[in-house]
């Protein structure tokens, strides 16, 4: 059982990942995402704002429950697994507009790359485990 101190460290560590995000900080990631996805339309400053917002409040919704779901599991390892069955939601995948398109790809980029943080953790923790255990 990992001691106190290594499970407090790791729900820290979803407290910060699950963070919200604000329109301004993610302003140039959601227009390089735009970009990346070759949308050929034009938008005006206006709709490209209210598109922003409601991916940003789609995303923060979407942390708000993952980090839920993270902070009941017991170790990295569950976290991992319980992130690869998050991948696709559940039911049918929303891709009726641009912005349901954009939130779904930033969904799953967040997906990916806390699994991978994630199985970079457990080597380490494995290793915290055997040192620990040698002291006794």
């Amino acid at each position: 059982m990992p001691r106190q101190e290594s499970v407090g460290s790791i729900y820290d560590w979803v407290d910060e990942e699950t963070r919200h995000i604000d329109v301004v900080a993610s302003w140039e990631s959601l227009c390089d995402t735009y970009d990346a996805l070759r949308f050929t339309d034009q938008l005006s400053d206006a709709d490209r704002l209210e598109e922003y917002k409601w991916i940003v409040q789609q995303m923060n919704s979407f942390l708000t429950k993952i980090r839920t779901k993270l902070l009941t599991c017991r170790d990295v390892e569950a976290m991992v697994e319980m992130l690869g069955t998050s991948f696709t939601p559940m039911g049918k995948m929303d891709l009726s507009a641009r912005r349901a398109l954009v939130y779904q790809k930033l969904r799953q980029q967040w997906v990916r790359t806390t699994m991978a943080r994630l199985q970079a953790m457990v080597p380490q923790e494995e290793e915290k485990e055997e040192q620990d255990g040698w002291q006794y």
